[in-house]
């Protein structure tokens, strides 16, 4: 190694002692790594400490640096899970939020090219069909507007009259952005400004512009989660104002900026709003995490079980007690709104779950609980196991533990796993849960509520058919059915989930929005089949969607997916059977679909080989890009036959060649 190479060397391990130091490095130390890995030629050294840094604090200078290094180092290193083409539209100065954006972006696991209008001129590049907005062609637009563009009086004579006439203007230019673009859009909401002649008073006053700004916030809420085309997560909101709040008003907004720069945010605000339209983009594209994995003793409650006993905990009476209390709530506000939980813990199995199940204090029970790891096994160990029975990649995986040393040894040997860093105050272990962002959903459907149910029903099927003498008698033991759906406004939410986040059993990869899909499947050449599966074990919901389009004398797949829960138990065999058998009912010679390879879907690689389609693609070797497939419609085709396809909801009995003894109208549909 050269003297230079030597020192370079010194100076990182110097560099990576002062980090280990401390658990979470400050923003000007993860700059300082993310140089030296930069100069000593390692890019994904100089990425993941510039990552680190978005985790760190909002220190402008070392988030500038550190989005110029990323900039410069990323293409050099493994893709991340998304790309995106992200436009900024603002009514203040941007440049800065538009500089930081790709730099938060990356942190949520997305790729992002950005493209940002001049000052002020968001209405005239929505409403100007040759703008540089629609040439730049993006998949997500951000208004990042603020309540200085907002046409409101002081105190208005007709306050449900000026609220409607403002949420009006902005939908309308959503409206335009969908119809020109199908684009997703984020919306800044608006930070309600601290000044107020009225004082208190406007509290009282059904007219103030304080008042209205906020049910402006919340009627543009409704409208962006509204049934129909717009829900499912095409329009989402930064909820600006409870950023304001949290970090303080008179911080967020400082009028110095303003009369000198047009810069409506505090330059110091600007990292923690990037970080957060990030963790809504995530949401968007399905970067988000879902799984939160939670250590018990001094995280759930207070004390060492194995020292303390059930009678010794601190857990819900006294300070300490209500603050891990505290913890519980909110795990379980996150379940109810679609993150699994799961539990990994050092300690005996059957004493951890006696405090669940007998401790008057806990607020988690073990049905709470997708997957319960309690032995002796390292933490990195017992982390990959939970993925692995949950069906999930450790990069959705979400780490809370109090032990620093813990929290190190998953860093460094599991490194796709998120870790949050807790204080060594139990009072605040609340408040970093909180700060996490990226546990963000684009919309709520029926699924998330019972996910926790069907991860865990997921842990229970790998004990069964660890326990099965074949995997065909494992199958057969499990009495599926398969549910053939209409795509509709009660499904339709959970179909553009499923689009937007499945990674693994992807053949394409296309993302659509709600909007989108409901127009492409409205087509008389598109066929959509959607379905929901069921097990004696859970009722696993809408699982996997097929779009295929009517191509000259062809059936081609748009795109095929199914969630991860449900991979491997030949339900993409029954879905090829349906696709052949809607083919000949269309007429048409074959059915032709293609793979495109991402990082996370070599699953699917040899997919069509194994039922039956023929490569087209002669002289293009299959490990080095997208391969093209093709199938006669009429060539003899049977499926395993291992689950009972049924008709459901205003499914056509002819529609999609279910065999007639298997045609009935299933119960009350659950919706998505």
């Amino acid at each position: 190694m050269s003297e230079r190479g030597d020192t370079a060397a010194r100076g990182i391990e110097e560099l990576t002692a002062r980090a280990a130091a401390s658990d979470l490095p400050s923003a000007r130390l993860c700059r300082e790594l993310a140089v030296a890995h930069e100069r000593a030629g390692d890019p994904a050294g100089a990425v993941r400490w510039s990552l680190a840094l978005t985790d760190a604090d909002a220190d402008l200078a070392a988030w500038i640096a550190a989005a110029g290094i990323l900039r410069r180092c990323l293409p050099h290193t493994r893709p991340l899970p998304r790309t995106a083409r992200v436009a900024v539209l603002g009514s203040y100065t941007t440049s800065q939020f538009t500089a930081l954006l790709p730099l938060a972006a990356a942190r949520a696991g997305i790729d992002v090219s950005t493209y940002e209008c001049g000052y002020g001129q968001y209405r005239q590049e929505i409403l100007d069909p040759d703008s540089g907005l629609y040439r730049f062609a993006p998949d997500v637009v951000v208004l990042a507007v603020h309540a200085g563009d907002v046409a409101l009086p002081a105190v208005a004579d007709d306050p449900d009259g000026a609220v409607a006439a403002e949420v009006s203007r902005w939908t309308a230019l959503w409206d335009t952005l969908r119809a020109r673009c199908g684009t997703r859009i984020v919306h800044h909401a608006f930070a309600v400004p601290e000044e107020m002649a009225l004082g208190h008073l406007a509290l009282r006053t059904a007219g103030s512009r304080a008042t209205l700004l906020a049910r402006v916030n919340a009627e543009l809420g409704r409208a962006a989660t509204a049934a129909g085309p717009a829900g499912g997560g095409a329009v989402c909101l930064v909820d600006c104002d409870r950023l304001a709040a949290g970090i303080g008003r008179r911080i967020w907004f400082d009028p110095r900026y303003w009369r000198r720069a047009r810069q409506a945010v505090a330059l110091d605000c600007v990292p923690l709003l990037a970080r957060h339209t990030a963790a809504v983009i995530g949401a968007q594209l399905g970067t988000s995490r879902k799984c939160l994995v939670l250590d018990l003793d001094n995280t759930l409650w207070g004390g060492v079980l194995g020292e303390e006993g059930l009678a010794g905990l601190q857990l819900g009476e006294g300070p300490l007690g209500e603050a891990f209390a505290a913890v519980q709530d909110y795990a379980l506000e996150l379940a109810r709104r679609g993150v699994v939980l799961a539990v990994c813990s050092k300690n005996n199995d059957a004493d951890a779950r006696e405090v669940f199940e007998h401790h008057p204090g806990m607020r988690l029970r073990l049905d709470d609980i997708a997957m319960f790891s309690a032995c002796w096994d390292d933490k990195p160990t017992q982390l990959r196991r939970i993925a692995a029975s949950l069906g999930l990649g450790l990069d959705a995986l979400v780490f809370v533990d109090d032990n620093p040393a813990e929290r190190e040894a998953v860093r460094q040997l599991a490194g796709d796993v998120d870790v949050i860093a807790l204080p060594a105050d139990p009072h605040g272990y609340l408040r970093a849960l909180a700060d996490y962002p990226f546990f963000e959903t684009a919309a709520l459907t029926a699924e998330d509520a019972v996910r926790t149910a069907t991860y865990r029903a997921r842990a229970d099927l790998a004990v069964a058919q660890a326990s099965a003498t074949s995997l065909e008698e494992f199958h057969r033991s499990l009495d599926m059915t398969a549910t053939l759906v209409d795509l509709d406004e009660l499904t339709l939410p959970r179909v553009a989930q499923l689009v937007g986040k499945t990674n693994q059993f992807n053949l394409t990869g296309r993302r659509r929005g709600a909007e989108e899909l409901a127009r492409l499947a409205a087509e008389p050449s598109t066929t959509v089949i959607c379905v929901r599966l069921a097990d004696r074990f859970a009722d696993h919901g809408l699982v996997a969607v097929l779009i295929a389009i009517a191509d000259g004398d062809a059936l081609a797949v748009d795109t095929w997916l199914m969630s991860c829960r449900v991979i491997g138990r030949t339900l993409e065999d029954e879905l090829a059977g349906l696709l052949l058998a809607e083919a000949r009912r269309r007429g048409l010679a074959r059915v032709i679909g293609h793979y495109q390879p991402s990082p996370k879907n070599a699953l699917v690689a040899g997919l069509y080989e194994r039922l039956g389609f023929t490569c087209v693609d002669a002289a293009v070797p299959r490990d080095t890009g997208t391969t093209h497939w093709s199938r006669p419609a009429d060539a003899p085709y049977a499926s395993p036959g291992l689950i009972q396809v049924v008709a459901g909801r205003r499914k056509a009995a002819d529609h999609l060649a279910v065999p007639p003894q298997e045609q009935h109208r299933s119960k009350e549909e659950v919706p998505g």
